[in-house]
């Protein structure tokens, strides 16, 4: 897996960067996703409600 050196204490500011970039990459990708999934259902709950 990770190198061991990685986790020491002195790259703690690092090791916060690279948490964060995750996290903005995360919800980069998933949030139009959602919204794609979310506009789907709604279009498909609309027809089947219509009937």
């Amino acid at each position: 897996m990770g190198s061991p050196e990685i986790m020491g204490s002195g790259c703690v500011p690092e090791a916060m960067y690279t948490d964060w970039t995750a996290v903005a990459l995360l919800l980069l990708t998933a949030t139009p996703l959602l919204v794609v999934v979310a506009t789907a259902a709604f279009f498909i709950w609309r027809q089947k409600s219509k009937r």
